[in-house]
């Protein structure tokens, strides 16, 4: 069960955001995921930990990082088409400022380069790697 400040971080970070959502969090070297599904004003959260820990980190001015995947039905292509499901990642920083968005080439760069070598390696099909859009969290965090 999410508590209400956790609720309400969700309700904030996927405003806009409509489909299933995949949260991936870092935090002091422990990685933690959940699947988020909007229903209506409240969400079905696999892990509800994941997201209070993340609202804890965010609370303290943790360094910590979140990526968020979304399932979208289909997006449109420049020339009308419509693209077959497509999942959106996007992510952010977190620290004493709160979530700092990563742009689309930072997301890209962080998904397609790999850790051990930093060599490039090509992007997974059906991802659209996005720039996150910057989240006021400070009526949350009272900041």
């Amino acid at each position: 069960m999410l508590s209400a400040a956790a609720h309400t971080l969700l309700r904030t970070l996927l405003r806009d955001v409509p489909g299933r959502h995949h949260l991936l969090t870092l935090n002091t070297g422990h990685t933690m995921t959940t699947t988020i599904e909007r229903r209506g004003r409240t969400f079905d959260v696999q892990r509800p930990e994941v997201v209070e820990r993340l609202h804890l980190a965010l609370l303290r001015g943790a360094p910590a990082g979140l990526v968020v995947r979304t399932l979208v039905d289909a997006l449109p292509r420049p020339n009308g088409e419509r693209r077959s499901p497509t999942r959106l990642v996007r992510g952010w920083r977190v620290n004493r400022s709160g979530l700092i968005p990563l742009d689309e080439a930072q997301m890209f760069d962080a998904h397609c380069t790999d850790a051990v070598s930093g060599e490039p390696v090509p992007p997974e099909p059906g991802v659209e790697y996005t720039g996150a859009p910057s989240v006021d969290l400070s009526p949350l965090l009272g900041r």
